[in-house]
């Protein structure tokens, strides 16, 4: 097992850094849950995991924003197709 360096940190940050690349998901709190095991697991980099309101004329919708400090872990959450999987 390759030991990750970062994860002697708290690489999950609480909110989403302006500098950080980000998705919007569209997902279940069980769902998040998968998702944040598989970037702990899978990516290297630190990231976040938030939600957001947004409003589109009288209505709103709640949205969870991932947000990854490393553009390649994106990229790699992206092709990994779990975001994919859980909103089927």
């Amino acid at each position: 097992m390759k030991v990750n360096p970062n994860n002697f940190f708290k690489r999950e940050l609480d909110i989403l850094p302006p500098h950080f690349v980000n998705t919007v998901v569209k997902a279940h709190e069980s769902d998040v849950e998968k998702m944040r095991k598989w970037i702990y697991e899978n990516c290297t980099g630190r990231y976040s995991i938030t939600k957001d309101v947004i409003y589109q004329g009288d209505t709103s919708r709640s949205i969870t924003v991932l947000g990854f400090e490393n553009p390649g872990d994106l990229t790699l959450f992206a092709l990994s197709g779990i975001a994919q999987i859980n909103q089927n």
